[in-house]
């Protein structure tokens, strides 16, 4: 948990709270507890754009996680650079395009990784509009078609879109629909559709798995990084409240409360009273000497979260 916000502090969050004019009619009471349920987690919600931005702007999380995500042929890549997440125009009027990290292999692939918190009807378009965009940057003038380089857009989504089948990871590529014959690997667009992953503690998650996890559960962990694993201790460390600078928790406050993230009172307000009703549940059930198996049917909280109650961790 966080030190305590100074009055000082507080109403830096309070005065960006109210530029978003949904909050500014809340109570003061109503905004203080939306700015504390934010700023005094332990960890980012990495659903937030800027979060994502800030945790995958280092070479070794985004490169595990490629790693996980995308096809064999090319995992484990050798060398990666960060390129510039804003593409520049072919002409005055083209659509800016901003991208949340933007990564290059040595051998001249590149991958677009995104994470999308709301549902927008034109997503899809615009997922497909920044693959189009780097495959049309990659060539000059006079340089051959054969020097195309395939594209991967890997997003990262807090929400479902109806398919035809139940998986974590959809992959879509060009295809000859009758036969299914590549037309080649130019472009590929990988749907990660978070709450489709229902499993509720990291414990024997396969690596997809628990990279879906982390993603939706960050900003609730309570434990030590080592709990998720070492292997994701640098993605848990680069996560934590206390290790950003004050400037930089005005940023991530100010990406968790704009109309794109659309995080509301009343969503704050059910979630934590939720959370809270099923620890103060289990805490009682606890003191009372009930078997661990009875108190997770009945508050459905984890083995691992109860022994943390009951650690008082």
């Amino acid at each position: 948990m966080n030190a305590e916000l100074t009055q000082e502090q507080l109403q830096k969050y309070l005065t960006v709270l109210n530029e978003v004019q949904r909050y500014r009619n809340l109570t003061d009471k109503e905004k203080e507890h939306l700015v504390r349920s934010v700023i005094e987690k332990p960890y980012m919600d990495l659903r937030c754009d800027w979060a994502f931005k800030h945790v995958f702007n280092d070479l070794n999380s985004v490169k595990m996680l490629l790693e996980d995500i995308l096809p064999e042929d090319i995992q484990s890549v050798e060398k990666l650079e960060h390129l510039p997440n804003e593409i520049d125009k072919m002409r005055p009027d083209d659509k800016n395009i901003i991208m949340d990290v933007l990564i290059k292999t040595q051998d001249g692939r590149e991958i677009i990784v995104e994470m999308q918190r709301k549902k927008k009807a034109s997503f899809k378009n615009r997922m497909l509009y920044y693959g189009a965009s780097m495959l049309h940057g990659q060539l000059r003038r006079r340089e051959s078609y054969a020097k195309l380089r395939p594209v991967y857009v890997i997003c990262f989504m807090d929400y479902t879109l109806p398919h035809e089948t139940d998986q974590l990871v959809y992959r879509f590529v060009l295809r000859e629909t009758t036969s299914g014959e590549w037309y080649g690997q130019h472009l590929s667009l990988f749907l990660c559709e978070l709450p489709r992953l229902k499993k509720v503690d990291i414990d024997g998650l396969d690596p997809i798995e628990s990279w879906f996890f982390i993603l939706k559960n960050m900003s609730t962990f309570v434990g030590k990084p080592e709990d998720m694993g070492e292997r994701y201790s640098v993605v848990a460390e680069a996560s934590r409240m206390t290790d950003l600078l004050d400037e930089e928790k005005l940023k991530y406050f100010r990406g968790m409360v704009t109309e794109e993230e659309r995080l509301d009172i009343g969503q704050a307000y059910f979630e934590d009273g939720v959370a809270q009703q099923k620890s103060d549940t289990a805490l009682k059930m606890l003191q009372k000497g009930y078997p661990i198996e009875e108190i997770c049917d009945i508050t459905g909280l984890s083995e691992k979260e109860i022994d943390r109650l009951k650690n008082g961790i």
